[in-house]
This record gives C-alpha cells, sequence and structure tokens, in this order.
C-alpha cells in the first residue's frame, strides 16, 4: 500500500447507502481489512478551497468524538478536537488556482441550490476507520450526495458521479505514522457499544482549509443555509 491511499475508502460504496446499518457494516468490514495504518500527514497539502459542514457547534457530535477518542491507542494518533470537527462535501480548488470570480460564480450558483433543498437528519455511527484515520459513519448519504452533485457541477466537475468518488465521514482522529492496525481496529470495535446519535444538517459553508501542528484550520468565507433554515 505504500505510504500514501485514496481518499475513496472503502472503494465499494454500501448496499444501501441510506441505511446506517449497512453504511456502517460496509466501513466497518474494509477497515478490518487493511495491512497497515499509514501517516495521513504524508499527503501533500495546500491552501484550499472547501464545501463542508463543521459541527463544532454540535454538543452530541462533540461528546460522542471525545467518548469515542477515549478508547483508543494514547500513541500514534493526533485527536481531533472539536473546533476541528467536519464533514467535507468538497474541495472546490486550490487558493492559487481559482480565480475570485470563479469563486463568486460558483457560490452564486450553489446558494440558489441550498435555497430549495431541505435540512435533513444525519446519523453518526461509532466506529471505523481507513488507512489514515478513524472516523465515524454517516447516513443516509442521499442528500449529501445531492449536495455533492450541486457544488460539483457549480466548481466545473458536473460530470461526475459521487458514488465513485465521495465517501462522507467524520474523522475522529489521524494515523501519523505507518504502523500495524490491530489496536486501532481493535478499538473500534470497542467504540461500537456506544449509542449513535443524530443531527439536523441545515447549512452549508465553503471554508479556506489551511494545515498546522497536525491539525486542520478553517476560515468560514460562506454561510449557505438550507430553505427551511434561512
Amino acid at each position: 500500500m505504500g505510504t500514501s491511499y485514496s481518499s475513496t475508502f472503502p472503494t465499494r460504496p454500501p448496499n444501501d447507502p441510506d441505511d446506517p446499518a449497512s453504511v456502517a457494516r460496509n466501513d466497518q468490514t474494509a477497515f478490518e481489512q487493511i495491512d497497515q495504518m499509514l501517516c495521513h500527514w504524508d499527503r501533500p497539502h495546500r491552501r484550499s478551497y472547501h464545501w463542508m459542514v463543521t459541527l463544532e457547534h454540535e454538543p452530541h457530535v462533540v461528546e460522542l468524538s471525545q467518548r469515542c477518542q477515549a478508547v483508543l491507542p494514547e500513541r500514534g494518533l493526533d485527536l481531533i478536537p472539536p473546533e476541528s470537527l467536519h464533514l467535507t462535501v468538497r474541495r472546490f480548488g486550490y487558493v492559487d488556482d481559482v480565480p475570485a470570480g470563479t469563486l463568486d460564480t460558483a457560490v452564486s450558483t450553489v446558494r440558489e441550490h441550498c435555497r430549495t433543498a431541505r435540512p435533513f437528519d444525519l446519523h453518526l455511527l461509532p466506529l471505523a476507520g481507513s488507512p489514515g484515520a478513524l472516523r465515524f459513519s454517516v447516513a443516509p448519504w442521499s442528500p449529501l450526495l445531492s449536495l455533492h452533485r450541486a457544488v460539483s457541477a457549480a466548481s466545473g466537475y458536473d460530470d461526475v458521479d459521487p458514488l465513485t468518488q465521495y465517501r462522507p465521514h467524520v474523522g475522529i482522529a489521524y494515523s501519523n505514522q505507518v504502523q500495524p492496525p490491530g489496536p486501532f481496529i481493535a478499538a473500534a470495535r470497542k467504540a461500537r457499544s456506544l449509542p449513535s446519535t443524530a443531527i439536523t444538517i441545515a447549512e452549508l459553508r465553503l471554508v479556506e482549509l489551511y494545515r498546522t501542528d497536525h491539525q486542520y484550520r478553517w476560515h468560514v468565507l460562506e454561510r449557505l443555509p438550507l430553505a427551511a433554515a434561512s
């Protein structure tokens, strides 16, 4: 597997992307089959624009993340703090590649989509992972896939099927070295005794994302409320 990995993990989507049990089972099975954990930070990074749902003000998400983090191994991970919890919908582009006019047009287009979209409930389920992180599974996918299609089209990627590359999730810890996966798989199994949580997604944000001290940070550029939340 080397020291890099695809962000499309698991490779195959779940049988039913809207069924929490199907999504969790698919994520957990894939995670338990990995050969090693990799260093998340080995991936190249530049400041970039992302369409994102930020979760720092969701107390149930913060509580569940901290309860799961408490059962993870103490070494080999960088825990994601409450202020950095998020669900990425799509990267728009690198800051130094996107002209200001292109960004403004995309925001206007996505804003119109959000005005016709409804807020939706999302279930966060502990716990699975990828070669580079521990993370919550999320379901249903349909409203997130709809957002992904909308921001893809506005960002110039209108020929992309989100099921070929998008795996919604919420990370709670990043692997910071190449290491055996066994302790992390065991911890994820233990965390599955914790109850899932549900939140209502009522806003999409455009952020400028950057990386510092083995964490992601961002500046919120635009807040795009979904219809009934405006």
